[in-house]
């Protein structure tokens, strides 16, 4: 059903979800959905978990295997963020559609954590801050100096991703193309962010 609905939001988009399209896809009963899911925020809240699972584990990839320096690290995550939703922007624009998901599915909770913990991390890297885990978040963000930072640059790599999708990029990617103007502009800014950071940490 996860691996129907996941297929069903790429092509469709939410609004051509419903249990019975995704039961018709899985090639089960209409009514085998309801034994997993009580409705279907239920069902896109745990498509929703899967796809911050999946943008952690890229995340933290790009990060351990970006190099060296903790700018380099931050770009990198930048770069991975935003590539995800180009590469998934269904499943991107679900994943922060808190009005069609179920706020208290415990697995969309420790996902969404999971992934705000590794973003954080690519900021307190910059500030010469122990790591933080997706236990200790709700704590250490309490810190008003992270908290700022990380609003900067969360809202930075969100915002692009999402004015990317829109077409807002169109006119100045279309010289040097989306991949090249990606990595140029994600670069400069993200350098720029660092030292912001570094300053604050």
């Amino acid at each position: 059903m996860l691996t129907a609905a996941e297929e069903l939001l790429a092509e469709e988009g939410v609004a051509g979800l419903t249990l019975r399209a995704c039961a018709r896809r899985a090639g089960v009963s209409h009514a085998a959905p309801k034994h997993h899911f009580s409705d279907m925020s239920e069902l896109l809240s745990e498509v929703a978990a899967r796809s911050f699972d999946k943008l952690t584990a890229e995340m933290k990839e790009a990060r351990e295997g970006s190099g060296d320096t903790p700018e380099a690290r931050y770009v990198s995550v930048s770069q991975t963020y935003v590539n995800f939703a180009r590469a998934h922007p269904a499943r991107f624009r679900l994943m922060f559609r808190w009005d069609a998901l179920s706020l208290d599915n415990p697995a969309l909770l420790q996902a969404a954590r999971r992934t705000f913990a590794e973003m954080v991390n690519s900021i307190t890297a910059q500030r010469g801050q122990p790591e933080v885990t997706p236990e200790s978040l709700a704590t250490r963000i309490r810190d008003r100096s992270l908290q700022n930072d990380v609003l900067i640059g969360w809202s930075h790599i969100h915002g692009y991703a999402q004015l990317f999708l829109e077409g807002q990029f169109d006119g100045f990617a279309a010289e040097e193309g989306a991949d090249v103007f990606i990595e140029r502009t994600l670069k400069h800014g993200g350098q720029r962010l660092s030292h912001l950071f570094r300053e604050e940490g």
